[in-house]
Formats: structure tokens, sequence, C-alpha cells
């Protein structure tokens, strides 16, 4: 499965270019364009493929949108978004002045990035981009005043993004049958739960903090502490060491009931929204007993559209919005242990930007293998691989067997997961159960040997693999 379409480019001789300066990027996994090309020629032509002024941010941002479009169909789809920072401070020097601006610090150069991701509702793999916005702040942006900045409509705001992503979004894909956006606090933005969700569109959100109530004197957390606990459940976390937490089975108990949370003060003069929304509100809390001395326990409170009236329904919550986990994932694949796009020693914004790009199409391929690893979520390995690289599949799956059941590939023959298996051995997985399961740099590695190796057997016909 491709993830760019640069058939929309304005001549034939770009979209030879895009699709070459592509494939190298998905091959290699690396941002420095001297590490990607192999002969001076080509070298040269992919700097002035990113440097053209015929192909400008906006016709790639929409090569990935029409194949995202082809990707998804009429499926149900997961739509996951968020904003990432790219910082090139330390190319201050090398980068042009004025080409770009500034990032979160309002000091050092670089760009924002707002992704929204979407995956297959059935088969959890991810088909695409669907919206993607670059910017940066003016070196001499002023910081706003807090209580002018709240009466400005949301349009002028940079959190509009949340908005538009998911508006855009439906207006590309039509014939989905189905959305379920999910995304962290930052889009617990009122005029989104008022103007967004209709009956093909449902969000999982967690709340940014405590909500007024309208049809009584409480806050959403004063209401919930009245209520019993629906249940408890067990799910898996993740370790993030950014915020101190580690791997861990956590203990949760689950409350939910429905709220009607009240517009926001600063919202009074806005007649485009709604007094009120009424909303699912799942809390989920976990028990102190699983949580490492020094952490902090989670304590996560979703909002949603969904309709939750059981306990099982308010699990399905929690375990819909863990998957947001991906998003978090796929920009880790652009920054320094994958892609690296903060290593890439283009001279313009311009330039990076357009880099950034391609380097999504490239993560998304990562990140598609990680997720069919275990064979749960699972599809035909010719939607996603070449008949010559399945074939070259084959001849590793033959040569990384061990001599014991546990070494040998446990998935079917030219299914994802099956090339999933090869290409994690190949990154370092010793093919045991009981080893952790590979992550998206261990398919990072793979795939740069892989490709190695396809790139032997195309100039070749052989199989030059070698322990």
């Amino acid at each position: 499965m491709d993830f760019i379409d640069v058939s929309n480019l304005p001549d034939k001789r770009l979209q030879n270019q895009s699709r070459k300066m592509v494939t190298l990027l998905q091959n290699n996994q690396c941002s420095i364009i001297n590490r990607s090309y192999g002969s001076q020629r080509d070298k040269i032509g992919g700097y002035r493929f990113l440097n053209n002024i015929k192909i400008e941010e906006e016709h790639l941002i929409k090569a990935l949108n029409i194949q995202c479009q082809l990707n998804c169909g009429k499926k149900h789809i997961i739509g996951i978004q968020d904003t990432s920072e790219y910082n090139y401070a330390h190319h201050r020097k090398r980068i042009k002045d004025g080409s770009l601006g500034v990032v979160g610090n309002n000091r050092d150069l670089g760009y924002f990035a707002h992704v929204m991701v979407l995956f297959d509702a059935e088969t959890h793999l991810p088909q695409g981009i669907s919206y993607c916005k670059l910017w940066s702040r003016e070196p001499e942006r002023k910081t706003r005043d807090h209580e002018a900045s709240k009466k400005l409509p949301i349009e002028e705001k940079e959190s509009y993004r949340w908005l538009e992503a998911i508006d855009k979004t439906r207006s590309l894909l039509n014939q989905s049958s189905h959305f379920t956006f999910i995304s962290d606090r930052e889009s617990d933005i009122y005029q989104l739960w008022s103007k967004i969700p209709d009956e093909k569109t449902d969000l999982i959100i967690r709340a940014r903090g405590d909500r007024l109530l309208f049809d009584q004197p409480l806050t959403m957390i004063e209401s919930l502490d009245k209520d019993d606990i629906a249940g408890s459940f067990r799910i898996e976390l993740k370790g993030d060491t950014r915020v101190n937490k580690s791997k861990r089975t956590a203990l949760l108990h689950v409350k939910f009931k429905e709220v009607l949370i009240k517009k926001a003060k600063g919202l009074s003069l806005n007649h485009d929204v709604s007094e009120n929304v009424s909303l699912m509100l799942v809390e989920a809390k976990e028990d102190p007993s699983t949580c490492k001395e020094g952490q902090t326990p989670v304590h996560w409170l979703l909002l949603t559209t969904h309709d939750v009236r059981t306990f099982e329904q308010a699990c399905n919550i929690i375990i819909w919005y863990c998957f947001r986990w991906q998003i978090e994932q796929f920009f880790r694949i652009t920054k320094l242990q994958g892609i690296n796009l903060e290593a890439s020693q283009l001279e313009t914004g311009v330039a990076l930007k357009k880099l950034g790009l391609i380097g999504f199409a490239a993560a998304l391929k990562i990140l598609q293998l990680s997720l069919a690893r275990d064979g749960t979520h699972n599809d035909h390995a010719n939607k996603y691989f070449s008949t010559q690289e399945i074939q070259v599949l084959g001849l590793l799956d033959k040569k990384l067997r061990g001599t014991t059941i546990k070494q040998q590939n446990p998935h079917s023959k030219c299914t994802l997961a099956w090339a999933a298996w090869v290409i994690a051995r190949l990154g370092g997985y010793s093919g045991y159960a009981s080893q952790s399961p590979p992550g998206p740099m261990t398919f990072k590695w793979g795939l740069d040997k892989f490709n190695q190796i396809v790139e032997a057997y195309y100039l070749f016909g052989i199989d030059v693999y070698k322990e």
C-alpha cells in the first residue's frame, strides 16, 4: 500500500523525480540526501527537486491526501491527530535567513506539524494522512494577552487546526461509513464539541480539566465523585521516560455517566455554538497498587459522543483512547531514532518542510509493520510489497528460520504479519515469543537491511543475503 500519490504534480518530469525521492527516502529511512543517493548526479537531482519552486508544499500534501482517499474507501475510519515540532536550532548557521520561523520556545528555528493519521477501524492498520499543516511562528511574535485571545474567533487561533483537520478529513473521505476521531487534552475545545459531531462522526478526547455542568451546580469531577465504581479491568500501559511513566499492567477503576457540559464564559458572545452539549464521561483511575513509587497513577477523564451505557462499552472507550499512542509512535519514527528529519542539512525552510512531508509517508510504512507484527490485525502482503519484494521475503524467510518450532515464522505465508516477522528478524529480533515484541525502531533497522538486500537482488537476480 502506498501512502503518497504524486500524479498531481505539474509535469511528468517532476512526477518522476518525486517518485524517485519518495522511493529513496522510504528505502533508506534517512533524511540526509548524501546518504540516500548513490551517484552525484542523483544527489544534485534530489536537492533540485526539494528546492524546485514548481513543487509547492500544497502539491505534496495533496499527494498524501489523494492516496489516503484511495486507501480508505468506504471503511469505518479511526482518525488520530496531534502536533509535533521539528527543531533546527543546531543548523541555524546553515539555514538561510528568513526561510524558517521559530517553534514552541519562540527562539529556536523550526516548524510545527499537525497531522491526522487514519487507520482502518477493523484491521487497525494505517491508511494514510488526510490532513497536514506545517507552520512556524514569527520570531518577533508577541505573547497574546490570555483574556483577549479567548475572545478571538476560533478560526483566528492556532487551535482551529483541531476542527479544520476533522472537517477536511470528512470532506476528503465522504464515502467512508463512519469516523471516530481520537485526540489528547489540547483538543478539548468547546467549539469542537458543539460543531463537529454528527450521525457519521464520533469523538473520543481526553478532558483538558474539569468542566462546569449546565443542569446542576457541580463540575464533572464533583458529579463523578458521587457515583460508585462501575467495575475494574487491567490494561497494558506503554512506558514513556519523558513523563516518568513505566511500562506496566495497570488496574483501572472505571466510572461513566452522561453529562451536560456548559458553554464557557469566554464564549458568551459567540452565537455560533450551543449553550450546552450532551456527552458521555468515562473515568479511568489507576489503583495505587499497580503504580510504582515515585510515579503518578493514571487518571483519565475521557469525553466521548459514543453511546456508553454499560461497563463493557466504557472499557472499549478506554481501549480506543489507548490507540492514540500510535500517533506518538508515528512522530517518534520521524525523529532521532528513525528517519531523523531534524538531522537534514538542507538550507531552506521550504525544502525542509517538503522533505518532512515525504518523510511522513515513509514513517507510515514502519508503523504499519509494527502494528501487524503479532498477526492479530493482518492483511495480504501484496497490498504493501511488490512481487519481487515478496520473492525476496520468501528467500529470507527460509534463511532466517531456526531449527526449532519456536524460531519458525508463525504467520501464514504472504501475509503482512509474515513479512513483518522477516523484517523484524533482519532488525535484530530473535524470533522467540519470550522476547519483547519488536518495536518501530527494530522495523526501521530491518527495513534498512531489507532494502539493501532487495537492491542487490534486483542487480544480480540472486539471493545475496549472508549471516
